[in-house]
């Protein structure tokens, strides 16, 4: 995945969470990577831990030839895609 250059400040966090959730559906912190945005200076999620939640809902979709990349577009859209984009 390749981040499109903006940024979440850590300024932005309740409008990185309105986003998530509006976009994903559930709420970033169970993501969220605290030493890596106080490293990086913007918000940023694990995305290992990020990688679990697509598995719960939809299985081991690599198993059908989709990428995380893939698997986010399909149910989340392009929005969703450059939501995690920004966040990684």
């Amino acid at each position: 995945m390749i981040n499109n250059g903006y940024i979440y400040k850590i300024g932005e966090w309740g409008k990185v969470r309105r986003d998530f959730s509006f976009i994903i559906g559930t709420g970033i912190g169970q993501f969220y990577d605290g030493l890596l945005t106080c490293y990086s200076q913007k918000i940023c999620i694990d995305i290992l831990k990020f990688d679990d939640y697509p598995h719960e809902l939809y299985g081991d979709y690599e198993d059908g030839g989709d990428s995380m990349e893939t698997i986010i577009l399909k149910h989340y859209g392009k929005e969703g895609l450059e939501l995690i984009n920004k966040l990684t």
